[in-house]
């Protein structure tokens, strides 16, 4: 779809002062399959944030943990469940997941896993370790009891000062030995609909422009780079004890066409064309 077209969708359905019961009124008629791509990204990145908390240490059996942003279908914090966590608590600034789209994840899961006895036994989200807090509070945690906190191409959609603001709210509810693994998507998603337009065409608007569409759509990115995450979460009281930063080569080939805002204007190809990141952190 024509990313504009996408705008302006995106824009009329999120402004809509019904459109919460507009959509929780299609799910019931015609349910709310998942995307299958998006699915198949997420146990891919579910399998990362796992190999990035085993090379630091840590274990998910036995653990509390926190999913930053599980949104509408839960395959992370069921996974979790099934690889032993003690307590998931996934999270959401808003209400999304419900009856009809945990269903749908669950049905997709058992499909993609047909040979697991824990996926294939689940018979309902009250059966599971999982809590979830939406609208999230992070008041509601108790100090010190997580052991685990991790987000999937969330940040992405997270204002700077907000990660600042969760992260050092999240500081005294964490254990000493807490570790975070957060998935970062740093393309412009509009590009994921409409192929004809960079990866990084975002970059070419004013922030006048960016803001605007940020306001209309509700979850538009903040268009930061890997390097300036850390400095963010070392503000905020953590540390980056590991980190990958995953080149797109053709962003790399095509950066030198568009025409780049400042500050972007000023940055290296490589800094520009860093698509995906995989953080891990610990408490300072």
């Amino acid at each position: 779809m024509n990313w504009k077209k996408l705008l302006v969708k995106k824009a009329l359905i999120g402004r809509l002062p019904f459109a919460d019961n507009l959509r929780d009124f299609k799910r019931k008629i015609s349910g709310y399959p998942p995307n299958t791509q998006n699915m198949e990204l997420t146990i891919k990145n579910y399998e990362r944030i796992k190999a990035a908390l085993e090379k630091s240490g840590s274990r998910i059996e036995g653990s509390t943990i926190l999913e930053i942003g599980s949104g509408w279908f839960p395959v992370i914090p069921i996974l979790l469940a099934r690889d032993g966590a003690k307590k998931v608590c996934m999270s959401d600034l808003n209400v999304h997941m419900d009856d009809i789209t945990f269903r749908e994840t669950v049905r997709y899961l058992k499909s993609y896993f047909p040979n697991d006895d824990y996926i294939q036994k689940i018979i309902s989200f009250s059966s599971l370790p999982i809590d979830y807090l939406a609208p999230f509070n992070s008041s509601e945690i108790s100090n010190k009891s997580i052991d685990i906190v991790m987000s999937n191409n969330v940040l992405e959609h997270i204002p700077r000062g907000d990660i600042y603001n969760l992260f050092s709210s999240l500081r005294s509810k964490v254990s000493d030995c807490c570790i975070m693994v957060h998935v970062i998507d740093h393309s412009d998603h509009f590009e994921h609909h409409d192929k004809s337009i960079s990866k990084i065409e975002f970059l070419t608007w004013s922030e006048e422009k960016h803001a605007l569409i940020n306001y209309l759509i509700k979850d538009g990115e903040n268009r930061m780079r890997h390097h300036e995450y850390p400095q963010v979460f070392i503000d905020s009281g953590f540390e980056v004890i590991d980190e990958e930063a995953i080149l797109d080569e053709k962003t790399m080939e095509a950066v030198e066409t568009l025409d780049l805002v400042y500050p972007y204007s000023k940055m290296s190809p490589e800094q520009l064309a860093t698509l995906t990141s995989i953080f891990s952190l610990k408490p300072l």
